[in-house]
């Protein structure tokens, strides 16, 4: 099997991003990146878009602020495709009564309301293939 990657256009990266719910969220803690998993809402249109999330004040990320991003991604193992995409931003604070569309955090007690802009998109596309000589990958960025 042959597995070919392909750049993914910010349009449809987006796409991608707003068909999830689930994505984890990268900021840095102590000096060291770290990732955590996160219900998030997209909102916005066109380049626009920013993303919403809630969680509690006294979290790693709820006293974070500053540059963050955000990986979504969808993996199938058996037919070797998948896709990722990785949103990088701003991550700020949103105080009082701001009419932002709930994530519906899989947590309870998550009432402090989070936003990332998404100053950078990128996505990548795998896409594994049948061939006769077992697995390989194919690392050259075609067009979609």
């Amino acid at each position: 099997m042959t597995v070919d990657r392909y750049q993914i256009p910010r349009w449809e990266c987006m796409s991608l991003v707003e068909s999830a719910a689930v994505g984890r969220v990268g900021i840095i803690d102590h000096g060291y990146p770290i990732a955590l998993p996160v219900n998030y809402r997209l909102i916005g249109v066109g380049d626009e878009r920013e993303i919403v999330i809630r969680t509690t004040p006294d979290t790693v990320v709820g006293r974070y602020t500053g540059l963050a991003s955000l990986e979504v991604d969808e993996i199938d193992v058996e037919t070797k495709q998948a896709w990722s995409v990785l949103v990088c931003g701003h991550l700020r604070h949103e105080p009082g009564a701001h009419g932002l569309p709930d994530p519906h955090p899989w947590l309870d007690s998550r009432h402090h309301w989070m936003v990332m802009s998404t100053d950078s998109v990128s996505g990548r596309r795998f896409v594994g293939t049948p061939g006769a000589d077992g697995y390989s990958v194919e690392w050259e960025i075609r067009p979609a």
